[in-house]
């Protein structure tokens, strides 16, 4: 009696239970019916909303091609796939960290989502230490391990636990996670100390195409060991490798064509080895497209010339020699007469080797399709102009050129042999032949005055010099511009000239003509840097018609039209540490009917802010002077 007593009272509290949730969904309802009733706008979107299914986004339909374009933007750097290293293939107005994050996030959105964002994340894995933004100013702050008696603490190796992370991941999902990995690139000091992780991590990757790996590897270094090793067995599709000094017998192991059958990309440095076997080793590689040789001073001409017993020289899209002081225009030319080897050449670079300026037009005679010459070299004697006519330079594709000749120093500093060079540029550049070029870099500060036949500036001592008048005593006895010679006024104004088209003095008013009155025929930008300066500065050169621009008084115009010349393969000899227009100032040349000058050109200068950073101020580094009282209320520099 006693148990069905409590049996009862048991059934009635559940009851009672039960009951509560329906006066709760009751009164839920009635609140949703007023809100209906004030809110008669909104009865629609309700219905989207309390049914999932039913609401409309396209965005989460689109295909997965273009879901890859779009994370694209997201993350640039997922689709990186040069061969250069991860301190040169850097973003300079991004943060890789906050990009990765962004893209993290947007995998987590849905199921399709996902399989597109991971597949982008892990085509191409780059680790950084920080970020490059303000985000890293916080979060350097919270790494660091305080304690009750270390008040400062030391800061996390994030790069390091990065490494580990990843290696973790990739470990525990090989099959899915480790054949995306394409590009594999590590800051330079956490591959040098994690050797051991980095072996761990490439075991798994069988599809690799490029790694930063420690430079002790490319020199057969023994602490390196395991790890080629791994990298021989695991990766057998890597496209780029380096050999240096005391790495001959790698090298030499190539010839089997069981190690890295598939390499396009091949630096050689400071190798002491027969050119005989050297070409050998080339040979075996079909897939080869750039050839970088620095500091070989065993190689001559006949590495290029023809051999009935030997292999031919491999056709090559980029060709770098630096310090090769053997090899001169005849191998190049020889080279050169083969046609599968002029089809494929773009890219020459000679820096500090025997091809001399004035026979450099019998190399460029023989590459119709070659886009970027550089030429660098040191020379301890004069333009050999006596000793007979030079051709000038000619090519129909060329676009770039380096053409940066630097007096010996053991050459007197007042000798001032290297004019002879640049005068037979600009004569190449008067006479048309190179008719694609848009960008020269010249290590001579007068060059662009050259092309505008402008006289070379008078120094100090030589007198003639007068005292420039300010423009307060320029308005009061000058009375306006007439302290202005006409030369100078000819370019303020938009005035036509008084002489008609058929007098025979008009010719005096043209435009300034460079050597023996010739004038250009195209634009060019010409980067310049003299001897003492650090930074290129960018001048935008544009060509001089008949009559002037027909009266317009200014013909220069801002902006970079190509930037430094960077070696698609990953050499870095072609502009080490050069982005497009980056660390040059740019200038205009102003041309009007009398006389040309030169304007500098405002532009932003620096990195830009990334998302976390828009509202940062900008740093100007070309501040203007202030007094030490502070600048002066509404003063403003309007080319800033």
């Amino acid at each position: 009696m006693k148990f069905a007593a409590m049996k009862f009272f048991r059934r009635s509290k559940k009851s009672s239970q039960q009951l509560k949730p329906s006066k709760k969904a009751a009164q839920d309802d009635l609140e949703r019916d007023k809100y209906r009733l004030y809110h008669p706008h909104q009865n629609e979107y309700y219905n989207y909303a309390a049914q999932r299914g039913n609401v409309f986004a396209p965005w989460l339909e689109l295909p997965a091609p273009i879901l890859e374009r779009v994370f694209s933007f997201v993350c640039p750097h997922c689709c990186d796939e040069s061969y250069e290293t991860c301190e040169q293939s850097a973003l300079e107005d991004a943060c890789m960290l906050c990009d990765l994050r962004d893209i993290s996030h947007a995998g987590q959105v849905c199921k399709r989502w996902r399989k597109t964002a991971i597949k982008l994340m892990y085509h191409s894995i780059r680790i950084d230490s920080v970020h490059y933004c303000e985000r890293e100013i916080d979060l350097s702050e919270r790494r660091k391990r305080r304690s009750r008696f270390d008040r400062n603490g030391l800061p996390e190796d994030t790069a390091s636990a990065r490494l580990h992370l990843l290696c973790r991941s990739l470990r525990e999902d090989p099959t899915r996670l480790g054949t995306l990995v394409q590009y594999f690139k590590t800051p330079y000091m956490l591959r040098e100390s994690s050797a051991s992780v980095l072996a761990r991590t490439i075991a798994v990757l069988p599809n690799l195409r490029y790694v930063d790996l420690p430079e002790g590897l490319f020199s057969d270094d023994p602490a390196y060991h395991t790890l080629k090793l791994e990298v021989q067995a695991r990766c057998p599709g890597l496209r780029k490798m380096t050999y240096a000094g005391g790495s001959e017998r790698s090298l030499e192991a190539l010839c089997g064509g069981n190690i890295w059958p598939n390499i396009e990309v091949l630096e050689l440095n400071k190798i002491n080895m027969d050119p005989a076997a050297l070409r050998h080793v080339l040979a075996v590689l079909q897939h080869l497209r750039a050839l970088k040789v620095s500091d070989c001073r065993i190689l001559d001409d006949d590495m290029f010339k023809y051999n009935d017993v030997l292999p031919a020289f491999p056709a090559l899209e980029e060709l770098i020699l630096i310090n090769t002081p053997r090899i001169t225009s005849d191998g190049l030319v020889s080279y050169l007469s083969r046609e599968d080897a002029q089809k494929q050449l773009k890219v020459l670079s000679l820096s500090q080797t025997g091809v001399q300026p004035s026979t450099l037009q019998a190399v460029l005679a023989r590459a119709p399709n070659l886009t970027t010459l550089s030429i660098i070299g040191q020379v301890d004697s004069a333009f050999p102009s006596h000793s007979g006519p030079i051709l000038p330079l000619t090519n129909w594709s060329l676009r770039t050129l380096r053409f940066e000749i630097t007096a010996s120093p053991a050459a007197s500093p007042y000798s001032s042999i290297t004019s002879g060079y640049y005068n037979y540029l600009a004569s190449s550049l008067f006479a048309g032949g190179l008719p694609r070029l848009s960008a020269v870099y010249v290590r001579d500060q007068d060059f662009p005055d050259t092309l505008l036949g402008l006289p070379t500036p008078m120094p100090a001592f030589a007198g003639g010099q007068q005292r420039p008048s300010s423009s307060s005593s320029a308005g009061m006895f000058g009375m306006g511009n007439a302290s202005l010679p006409p030369s100078s006024t000819g370019n303020m104004s938009n005035a036509h000239p008084r002489f008609s088209s058929n007098n025979p003095f008009a010719a005096a008013l043209g435009p300034s003509r460079g050597l023996g009155g010739l004038s250009l025929n195209q634009t060019l930008e010409i980067f310049t840097k003299g001897e003492d300066d650090i930074d290129w500065g960018s001048i935008r050169m544009d060509p001089v018609d008949a009559y002037g621009g027909a009266g317009n008084g200014s013909r220069g115009r801002s902006g970079s039209m190509s930037g430094r010349p960077l070696s698609s393969y990953g050499l870095a000899d072609i502009g080490s540490g050069w982005q497009a227009g980056g660390g040059a100032r740019k200038s205009a040349v102003v041309q009007g009917t009398s006389a040309s000058s030169f304007l500098a050109v405002p532009g932003g200068h620096g990195r830009s802010a990334s998302a976390a950073s828009l509202s940062a101020p900008k740093e100007d580094l070309w501040p203007r002077p202030i007094s030490s009282h502070g600048a002066k209320k509404g003063d403003r520099d309007l080319w800033r």
